[in-house]
């Protein structure tokens, strides 16, 4: 039988007959114990090609957003069954993932694990905080682009939504593990901004952390205003009116009439 690689660099070839013929293996071997996990090692190979590392990964993530739910009829689930043996395999390594693949492929691990916490998030997943909180102080802007992003996913179920006693006890676990160090890189992104104004490549992926933090602290305040963000208000009053009057010229793109800068 053809290597995991090989069959997925078919579902990209132009040849429709070898195409099909590659994405029926993939749908049969999704029903296997451990196929995803092979599918993370084909991810995680940094020799492999990217375009396939990319391809398995969104075949990943679709496999895990039709079949993680065992709430659905097993034909909804594309007759996927996933092993509590896998289940805990893939969320032990889907961060440390996420954050060592190219940007296109840590987009797809993202969404895959937004997908996954949506069901097992806190209740059957209560190390995912953790894991992505201590990527905070990583000095890859992009890996903590990265996990910003997810957990922003993840916190936007809090809004529009019924308040009900459910929904507080994830939005109490949530803060009390991440109001503390998400006011702690707010602070360490609003210094950096300062201190190298003339680095647009840096600036851009900066102003893009602040981007998502704003974005999940107001999921994080959208149904009440926590005690802590109550104690601390000055110090996030303060960053958000600064950076709705900042300016800088270097972040003005000429062909986007309307961007900020």
């Amino acid at each position: 039988m053809a290597s995991l690689d090989q069959i997925v660099s078919e579902t990209l070839s132009p040849n429709a007959e070898l195409r099909k013929n590659a994405e029926r293996l993939l749908v049969e071997g999704a029903k296997q114990p451990g196929f995803l996990l092979q599918l993370l090692q084909l991810i995680d190979n940094g020799a492999a090609n990217e375009s396939i590392r990319q391809a398995a990964a969104v075949f990943f993530k679709n496999t895990v957003k039709a079949a993680w739910d065992e709430s659905k009829d097993l034909e909804d689930r594309k007759g996927v069954v996933i092993s509590p043996q896998d289940r805990n395999t893939i969320k032990t390594n889907l961060v440390e993932l996420m954050c060592t693949v190219p940007p296109r492929i840590q987009s797809q691990i993202s969404e895959a694990i937004s997908i996954i916490a949506a069901i097992d998030y806190p209740d059957n997943w209560n190390g995912l905080l953790p894991a992505l909180i201590a990527k905070f102080g990583s000095p890859d802007l992009n890996v903590v682009n990265g996990v910003l992003m997810t957990a922003d996913s993840i916190f936007k179920g809090f809004r529009h939504v019924q308040r009900s006693d459910d929904l507080y006890r994830i939005i109490i676990f949530s803060l009390d593990r991440i109001q503390e160090p998400l006011l702690v890189l707010f602070s360490q992104v609003d210094q950096a901004v300062d201190s190298s104004p003339g680095d647009a490549a840096q600036l851009k992926l900066r102003m893009e952390s602040l981007r998502l933090i704003t974005s999940i602290y107001f999921s994080l305040v959208y149904q009440d205003l926590p005690a802590y963000f109550e104690d601390h208000m000055k110090e996030w009053m303060t960053g958000f009116s600064k950076y709705l009057q900042y300016k800088n010229p270097i972040l003005v793109d000429n062909d986007e009439e309307d961007e900020p800068g």
